[in-house]
């Protein structure tokens, strides 16, 4: 279920097919004609535009009072960023090489030299969750799920109450398939659950996964998932911030957030910072840090572009904004010189660390690995399976909290400072670059 429209259905033929396969596999993915502006400098950017012969279809502007954002869909970006690049007196940096940032460049250094510096806020409606394209860049995990090999030794643990009851930990991710292990533990929608009549692929099964490893740690909790991303396991980030905000406010005390996205600056992202700072102060927000801990940009294709950046220590988003908990991965958290998951990001805007690699927990029954969706699905006996990547990482950290939480004596963002404190206070060494400690929990 969970059928919103995919982020590139609105792409105009003005978009070449070398930017074109930039925006959908890069790992800066964003749609090439849409402006977002903070609605108090709406007038001033329309205005800026007009001035410069841009055209805009003012009736198509999207606007969200809960982001208090406009969404302006920009007719030609192509045009719009030739017109505005003349427009500009006195630049202080070249422009960038694709057009919407041009747009963006030239509208900042117009604005700045009218107004001492200052430039209006307006930014990108980017592309949250699994991003293919240099190398893998997926919120869903270090590759595939596999299923509990038969010769392992897996008995099922029961699940009965207790640590964590009262707390609710939302789960803002793809759709939920109501495991059996999981009865009694889960609230979601008919929407946000997974359709059984169509076949399915291993991004659908995100949610199933992430949720078991929050009710590991907190069995009495209530996790409520709610599908926001696609059945590809990726959304548009207007859309995403939209639903953090309504679902931040709906009286969580968790909020769980297992995707991310990227930005070419390393700057926060417009939309998806203004939803974190709707959300009501006493929400505990913890998200996945990313799996781009091994990535690297291709080779320059000619001697005028730049050289190729380190992208693995690139800031993950939402998971890098100050009031979020960044979670990123080890392999084996029991030993006492943890090493960092080969896909975490080692840098330090990561919070904490958890158990991320060959992880169990709740499946499909069933899942198509492979892009190719005619291919014969995997089995997942019993609906079990193993999977890698700071989404899961994230899922327990969530967990922890929840379980140290008890509704109406200790909120969960005291539960939170007091675990954070008790870590500090631990002789855990601090791993690499992320100077961050390991919260050893256990695991399946």
């Amino acid at each position: 279920m969970c059928k919103r429209e995919h982020y590139d259905s609105n792409m105009r033929d003005s978009v070449s097919l070398e930017e074109r396969g930039q925006l959908l596999g890069g790992p800066y993915a964003y749609k090439p004609e849409e402006l977002v502006v903070v609605s108090q400098h709406l007038s001033l950017v329309l205005e800026e535009l007009e001035a410069a012969g841009v055209a805009v279809d003012t009736k198509a502007i999207r606007h969200s009072s809960i982001l208090d954002l406009d969404l302006v869909p920009l007719i030609d970006v192509d045009d719009a960023a030739k017109k505005l690049i003349a427009s500009v007196v006195d630049p202080k940096s070249d422009p960038p090489e694709r057009s919407l940032e041009q747009v963006l460049w030239a509208l900042r250094q117009i604005t700045a030299y009218q107004y001492a510096g200052w430039f209006p806020s307006i930014g990108k409606n980017r592309t949250v969750g699994m991003i293919h394209g240099v190398g893998e860049v997926s919120h869903g995990g270090g590759g595939y799920p596999e299923p509990i090999s038969a010769k392992e030794e897996f008995n099922v643990p029961a699940r009965a109450l207790g640590p964590g009851r009262g707390v609710r930990i939302g789960v803002l991710d793809s759709a939920l398939y109501p495991q059996p292990w999981l009865a009694g533990g889960w609230s979601a929608g008919y929407s946000d659950t997974v359709d059984r009549s169509k076949r399915a692929r291993y991004s659908d099964g995100h949610a199933t996964f992430v949720t078991g490893l929050i009710l590991s740690q907190a069995p009495g909790a209530t996790v409520d998932v709610h599908c926001v991303l696609e059945h590809d396991g990726k959304a548009d980030s207007w859309d995403v911030a939209e639903e953090i905000v309504r679902f931040g406010q709906s009286g969580l005390d968790i909020l769980n957030l297992s995707f991310v996205c990227y930005t070419e600056d390393g700057q926060p992202p417009l939309v998806l910072s203004t939803a974190v700072d709707r959300l009501p102060p006493d929400l505990v927000v913890v998200a996945a840090a990313g799996n781009h801990g091994e990535v690297q940009d291709p080779e320059p294709k000619s001697e005028s572009e730049p050289t190729p950046k380190d992208q693995a220590r690139k800031a993950g988003w939402p998971a890098a904004l100050d009031d979020v908990i960044a979670v990123g991965a080890v392999v084996d958290a029991t030993k006492k010189e943890a090493e960092l998951a080969p896909f975490s990001p080692n840098a330090p805007w990561v919070d904490v660390l958890a158990p991320g690699v060959d992880l169990k927990s709740t499946f499909l029954p069933s899942a198509c690995v492979e892009d190719d969706m005619e291919a014969e699905p995997m089995d997942f006996p019993d609906c079990w399976a193993i999977w890698s990547g700071t989404s899961f990482a994230a899922g327990l950290v969530s967990g922890a909290i929840a379980a140290a939480a008890d509704p109406g004596r200790r909120s969960a963002r005291s539960a939170a400072q007091d675990l954070f404190a008790a870590l500090e206070r631990s002789d855990a060494p601090r791993i690499g670059n992320t100077r961050a400690k390991v919260l050893n929990v256990p695991t399946f």
